[in-house]
């Protein structure tokens, strides 16, 4: 059998096994099903709208209208390639490297290249059905804004496939030379510069653009130059980005047809000679990768068995864990599980890297809206920027929660009849997860939010409203995150990101967009006075509308901590779990 018979095996095979399990699920949980078709057209039909209003406002700005709304079109799709890079490359190490499914398929008559290919692609599905769910509204509202003609949509498909084939080969590649020549803790060190040299040059730049001032005889473009000068590297013409974002912005221009061969011609030749490059790295360097992996996991747990025997033989006190004052808090049991998954998130680049890049850039939002401040002449202004900052870090909220802390149950795996036959009850481990997950990921936007009410000046009693507000949103979302995780478990697959693309994940983002909406518009209408009035308010309670608004609020967010904690902990209690083991 040739190789590409055996990858049309393998995609075959996995194509059947998708649609038998969607048949299933249509059958057996058809109201969970419209739930889920009904929340993707609602988001799809808010999303153009939201991008369309965005996009006519922007184009509408006096001289640089045109100039603003073309560099944010290529700084989406230079965004979006980043963002492809590092999510095949994190997803497609868990599916090569820590997956069992690629141990069994090794074992198989399968040619080394065709498993590395399979999964190469399985990764880029994965990673790209997001990016393209979220640019279909965006790309259809850049069309008709731009008057955009028949021809176009289909030309931006055809250009869009061959920028995904380049970005996942780009990340593939990556992956297997660093696996292949590279240790962990180069990698590591290697990751922990870059993030230092990005940092740098972040701050560097916040620095030189704060004393920007713009200069009354300059031309509009010169302006819109020296403002976003550090957006370039979005418009470099080696950047595979840049070359579709040039081709959009041109073809929704019928005056610029002379530009629209080239790019789409780069795109094409880049993308194939990306794949072939990718097919002989995965013929060359894979099998050798996998060994390397799977030897440097063996050499780590001799090494840290080794240790330990070492430190119970001699009595080397000083290679035992010393004792935490966690175990005197919450007892041995529960110390021992929340010192594993502290272990467990931090030995994973794939975690910490996101939660990192997440909060760092939220972080950095946060920090610059002082500029912003000096802008702010009236009451109304300043609330609707401090509740669009909320809304971010709810967001944002939101899909970490469910990224990461609704695997959390998933993960124990086949190891979870241990913990049943513990004297650990499931129930407090379940309970552990939501406390641990809601103090770290509360800690961090709780910072945030203090961060950005100190720069905005909105007084301690503001600042002190909106911390409590997500506080409140942390604690409701990963109550969420956790009780979906056991109602919905996946306890034959490691991978995260293919837990979260479940139904049962799918389902709990679509309950954190629910809660999310209806907790701000509550928290919302208890500031309604301000924004009609245009005055800051004396205190918290000061109408009828700040009362009923935080207390409804308040009543909301115990539902939607409590009844998922419940059900889960009666499903648990009832070992309907373990039957799947």
């Amino acid at each position: 059998m040739s190789e590409f018979a055996q990858l049309r095996l393998l995609f075959r095979v996995h194509t059947r096994m998708a649609l038998v399990k969607f048949v299933t699920m249509a059958k057996t949980s058809k109201l969970m099903l419209f739930t889920l078709i009904g929340f993707l057209l609602t988001y799809t039909l808010t999303a153009f709208f939201l991008f369309e209003r965005g996009l006519l406002y922007v184009s509408k700005l006096p001289a640089a209208g045109g100039l603003l709304s073309d560099r944010l079109i290529y700084i989406i799709f230079f965004c979006f390639l980043m963002m492809l890079l590092f999510s095949v490359s994190v997803t497609g190490y868990i599916s090569l490297f820590r997956s069992r499914d690629t141990r069994w398929l090794l074992t198989l008559p399968l040619s080394h290249r065709v498993i590395f290919l399979w999964k190469c692609i399985e990764s880029a599905l994965f990673a790209s059905w997001g990016m393209i769910f979220i640019l279909a509204p965006l790309l259809l509202a850049f069309a008709i804004n731009r008057g955009a003609p028949a021809d176009f949509y289909f030309k931006t498909i055809l250009c869009i496939i061959p920028f995904l084939m380049i970005s996942a080969s780009v990340g593939s590649f990556v992956l297997i030379a660093a696996v292949r020549w590279f240790t962990r803790r180069q990698v590591g060190w290697a990751v922990a510069a870059f993030a230092v040299v990005i940092l740098g040059f972040a701050a560097f730049s916040v620095k030189k653009d704060h004393d920007i001032v713009d200069a009354s005889g300059q031309s509009a473009a010169l302006t819109f130059q020296r403002i976003l000068h550090h957006t370039q590297i979005s418009v470099n013409r080696a950047m595979p980005s840049t070359w579709l974002a040039d081709s959009l912005v041109a073809w929704s221009r019928p005056y610029q047809q002379y530009r629209t061969i080239l790019y789409p011609a780069l795109l094409f030749s880049y993308a194939l000679m990306a794949t072939l490059l990718t097919c002989w790295a995965g013929r060359r360097w894979f099998y050798t990768s996998w060994n390397n992996s799977v030897q440097a996991s063996a050499s780590a747990a001799l090494r840290r068995q080794h240790k330990a025997g070492a430190a119970t033989r001699e009595g080397m006190v000083k290679y035992l864990p010393k004792p935490s004052w966690m175990r005197h808090l919450i007892g041995r049991s529960l110390a021992a599980i929340s010192r594993k998954d502290v272990l467990t998130f931090v030995r994973e680049p794939g975690q910490w890297i996101q939660f990192a890049i997440v909060f760092g850039l939220l972080a950095i939002y946060a920090s610059g809206l002082r500029t912003m401040n000096d802008n702010l002449d009236s009451a109304r202004d300043l609330y609707l920027v401090a509740y669009l900052n909320l809304t971010v870090c709810a967001l944002a909220l939101s899909a970490l929660t469910t990224r990461f802390v609704f695997p959390q149950f998933s993960l124990e795996g086949r190891r979870l009849w241990i913990l049943a036959m513990s004297p650990l009850k499931l129930q407090r481990l379940v309970l552990q997860k939501f406390v641990m997950s809601a103090l770290f990921t509360g800690a961090a936007v709780t910072f945030i939010l203090m961060l950005s009410g100190n720069n905005l000046n909105l007084g301690g009693s503001d600042t002190l409203f909106f911390t409590c507000a997500v506080i409140q949103l942390a604690t409701g979302l990963n109550a969420i995150a956790v009780g979906f995780g056991v109602l919905f478990p996946n306890l034959e697959e490691s991978n995260t990101a293919k837990i979260v693309s479940g139904f049962g994940g799918t389902l709990c983002l679509v309950t954190s967009f629910v809660y999310v909406v209806a907790f701000l518009a509550l928290i919302s209408w208890a500031r309604l006075e301000v924004f009609r009035s245009n005055e800051l308010p004396t205190g918290w309670f000061t109408d009828i509308h700040s009362k009923l608004g935080v207390g409804i609020s308040l009543i909301l967010t115990l539902i939607a901590t409590a009844f998922p904690l419940f059900f889960s902990m009666k499903r648990l209690k009832r070992l309907e779990i373990l039957g799947n083991l």
